[in-house]
């Protein structure tokens, strides 16, 4: 399914976060606290950027379940980078990321996206 162009830019973050934890997923002994202050200093903005974005549509949705979690994945995410960067810390964050990178891209996302106004698409 082709992407809404509203969404495609958040798409492109995804992808970047997801090469990120890849490269976790297979260093974990490695921290990267340049990559942890940068996901530290732009996620709350691509997090505020997403809610806001599907603020209007969640009723039209009418799944309470996706957004409660995707309401504590964004928390919990958050959660994680509140603390310091360790290879624990930074191996939990990639695992947090990935599920909830996965879970808006082939759910979320197609699903929202027929409620996103037409004129951008």
């Amino acid at each position: 399914m082709k992407r809404h162009p509203t969404l495609i830019p958040l798409s492109h973050q995804h992808h970047h976060t997801l090469a990120w934890c890849l490269r976790v997923e297979r260093q974990p002994e490695h921290t990267d606290p340049a990559a942890w202050q940068a996901h530290r200093a732009e996620l709350p903005a691509h997090f505020a950027e997403e809610e806001a974005l599907f603020a209007p549509w969640w009723d039209k949705l009418a799944r309470d379940d996706w957004r409660k979690r995707f309401e504590q994945e964004h928390a919990h995410i958050l959660d994680l980078l509140a603390q310091a960067c360790s290879p624990a810390q930074q191996t939990a964050l990639a695992q947090a990321l990935r599920a909830h990178i996965r879970f808006e891209e082939r759910e979320l996302f197609p699903a929202m996206q027929a409620f996103l106004p037409q004129e951008n698409a």
